[in-house]
């Protein structure tokens, strides 16, 4: 089990259901109108074509780096994270996202509270001091470029610039050598980029005009920890994760944040913790249950927004992903909460505690990001990084107000289309009390 920790590889998901299910799952599908499997062949041939492309970029990109930025290493290996990487990709294996590791050699950083404009610290954003500005005369290029800018009397990462002229930059001269090279195609394939900082997003085409899409971003290793996590109620395994910095520079109006901070943003990655959240559901059949009936929802999710459903237009696959890993938390690690429940009996139970979940964050338009400010993340990561984070953040923040304001009403259609699909009487009320009144307590 160790070792699936460390693993860097994509996923085929695999969903498991109890034999308390019975026929659920066809039952499920044929009522939300959609199956959400492909076939293995259809998903190698994606994994196959993504690691291509991505590794051929990004030998590209190092090439690139050290012929124009003095300095700036980027690692060989791209970190394969999100849906892809955690077993939930549904319908199609037709996005991938990725990270790649960068850091400015023998530069010395130091992380510094981000606070907005009524100086509160605003969670999971820092911003990056240079710690000697004498070290600055080794990185010509990326002086000139103005990636160090004094702020203050501090001397500080601009996110912006670093983003937008060095490795846009980097990405263009990277593709413009593989068009060069290769006639605009790799193998028949064909790599349109766009750009949405931080992330730089890629449409892969191939000859039969299938297209896979890439979200690439550039992270810094901010730390590394190794913590003993329950894997179940007898066993601690050691993991070793990584916490990443992201450039985080914001381009439009945000009232609460100064102006002068804007271009400075970095924002404190927990990918890697999230990816163990989902690895602890292999060979558990309780927290298997609760990340098959995520796919169901990530299923019934898409099939809604088609009408469309208040919830369904609001909910992304990562706030369903949220909801999924406080199931895990609050009711398969063991806790003074959750010792005397009953385990879950199967898929029809788990998608009964995700709906109550869910009406209970729809009706308090307030879904908090499960690794800041979680006062129980220290059952699951004892001593971390993110489990000291004492202020929470509610994801809805950064949503459209009307459209949070209406999702509650889009939930009795979701209801009705899983209806008889979904268990609620067995439900224990101590874990719905505690997700109510302190989880939702923002």
């Amino acid at each position: 089990m160790a070792q699936k920790f460390d693993s860097n590889v994509w996923e085929y998901p695999i969903d498991e259901f109890s034999p308390h299910d019975g026929n659920l799952k066809e039952i499920l599908q044929r009522q939300i109108g959609s199956s959400w499997d492909f076939n293995k062949d259809e998903w190698n041939k994606a994994c196959s074509t993504i690691n291509h492309v991505l590794n051929t970029i990004l030998k590209e990109l190092r090439n690139q780096a050290q012929k124009h930025f003095e300095g700036l290493v980027i690692y060989e290996d791209f970190i394969r994270q999100a849906s892809a990487r955690q077993g939930l990709k549904i319908n199609e294996p037709d996005e991938f996202d990725a990270l790649f590791l960068f850091y400015i050699e023998g530069l010395r950083l130091k992380e510094v509270r981000l606070t907005d404009i009524s100086d509160q610290y605003l969670p999971g954003q820092i911003r990056l001091r240079v710690e000697d500005v004498a070290q600055l005369e080794r990185f010509p290029s990326l002086k000139r470029a103005g990636v160090f800018e004094m702020k203050s009397g501090t001397c500080l990462i601009n996110t912006r610039v670093l983003q937008e002229q060095v490795f846009k930059s980097l990405m263009d001269k990277a593709l413009h050598e593989l068009t060069l090279r290769c006639g605009n195609s790799s193998e028949n394939l064909t790599i349109n980029r766009g750009s949405r900082p931080p992330t730089m997003d890629m449409t892969i085409i191939s000859s039969d005009g299938k297209s896979v899409n890439a979200d690439f971003v550039p992270a810094l290793i901010l730390s590394q920890e190794s913590i003993y996590v329950p894997i179940n109620a007898s066993s601690l395994v050691p993991i070793t994760f990584q916490r990443y910095g992201l450039m985080k520079w914001i381009n439009k109006k945000n009232t609460i944040i100064d102006e002068e901070d804007k271009n400075f943003i970095w924002r404190s990655c927990s990918s890697s913790y999230e990816r163990c959240m989902f690895d602890l559901c292999d060979g558990n059949k309780e927290r298997s249950y609760i990340r098959t009936a995520c796919r169901v929802m990530k299923a019934l999710v898409k099939q809604l927004r088609t009408r469309p459903n208040q919830a369904a237009v609001l909910l992304s696959s990562y706030h369903l992903k949220t909801i999924a890993m406080y199931c895990i938390l609050l009711l398969t690690v063991p806790s003074k909460l959750t010792s005397h429940s009953a385990p879950l009996n199967g898929v029809r139970e788990a998608l009964g505690y995700f709906l109550t979940f869910l009406e209970l964050v729809l009706e308090k338009e307030c879904l908090p990001d499960f690794f800041l400010g979680n006062e129980y993340l220290d059952k699951i990561f004892p001593g971390s990084y993110f489990s000291k984070i004492r202020i929470k953040y509610n994801l809805f923040d950064k949503e459209d107000p009307a459209k949070v304001q209406a999702a509650k009403y889009g939930l009795p259609e979701m209801k009705t289309v899983l209806a008889e699909c979904f268990e609620v009487r067995n439900l224990n009320p101590r874990v719905v009390t505690f997700f109510r009144e302190k989880t939702l307590s923002v």
